[in-house]
């Protein structure tokens, strides 16, 4: 039986209509990876003058670049493991509430929590830096901490941040577990606490890992608040607090391109490695 040329019109319009949104799918996604891949060109052409040597090479052949990567990835992986644990403690009883228990003010509430993800980086950086310089509380946590221009610093602007991010990201993962698994776990003797521990939490485990991976991911990036309120010495300065992306501009500041260009390699191969591990865990495209 032959089809009926209405039939054969709409299929061929739903071919065209997929094409077209096909072809805008790849041509973005052809424009992400060619600008990634302009980067390792940029490092990997050999230099003008016939010498052979490419930009990764000298980089890596110079002494005090190769020393000065490796010393701003460590203190960007020390302070970026410390704040998205300490993120995670404040998210994972956070995201409960706000999953589990009606709040009065819950509007409001969730406003706060968002503001810091779609607040203006430089802007965040300034509001952390007029509290704790210009407010009673913020002067005496500073005086008990000493944060402002410190590597301590450095926490506590990607904390800033990366919380927020964080208690979304879990409650994401906690919204997928069906509260009634606690009822029953509570109607066979255990308490809330030992509820919340033994079902609730190994149930979301692998979205709150997949999450914490974002979280710390999210954290290694952090630029301008670090910049503005922990500062931007750069190494070998004593206690420099230049992590991988302040480096990164304070090299293209002063033109040392290539040495950015490293760093921004670097970092775009560590997003791309916590993209696949976060897909492996189950991860899913949250808007947060």
């Amino acid at each position: 039986m032959s089809e009926s040329p209405t039939h054969h019109g709409h299929r061929g319009g739903d071919l065209t209509f997929r094409a077209i949104l096909s072809t805008l799918l790849f041509a973005y996604v052809g424009f992400v990876l060619a600008v990634v891949l302009a980067d390792v060109y940029w490092l990997a052409k050999p230099a003008a003058g016939g010498s052979g040597e490419t930009g990764f090479s000298r980089v890596l052949g110079n002494e005090d670049a190769f020393s000065e990567i490796l010393a701003t990835l460590r203190l960007s992986l020390v302070t970026s493991l410390i704040t998205s644990a300490a993120a995670m403690v404040v998210a994972i009883p956070s995201a409960y509430v706000l999953s589990r228990y009606r709040m009065p003010f819950a509007t409001v509430i969730d406003t706060l929590i968002d503001l810091p993800i779609v607040m203006p980086p430089l802007i965040a950086g300034l509001s952390l830096l007029i509290f704790f310089n210009q407010t009673a509380p913020g002067t005496a946590l500073n005086d008990l901490l000493d944060v402002v221009y410190t590597r301590r610093g450095i926490i506590v602007a990607q904390f800033f941040i990366s919380s927020a991010f964080c208690i979304r990201a879990v409650k994401a993962a906690l919204d997928q577990v069906n509260p009634r698994f606690e009822d029953v776990a509570r109607s066979l003797g255990c308490g809330k606490v030992r509820a919340f521990v033994q079902v609730t939490l190994p149930l979301a485990k692998t979205g709150l890992m997949a999450g914490w991976i974002m979280t710390w991911a999210r954290t290694l990036g952090e630029f301008a608040p670090v910049m503005i309120f922990a500062g931007a010495r750069p190494w070998p300065q004593e206690d420099f607090t230049a992590v991988l992306p302040v480096a990164a501009f304070l090299n293209l500041s002063s033109g040392h391109v290539e040495m950015s260009i490293a760093i921004t390699v670097l970092m775009i191969a560590i997003a791309a490695v916590t993209l696949i591990l976060f897909k492996k865990l189950g991860g899913k495209g949250y808007l947060w």
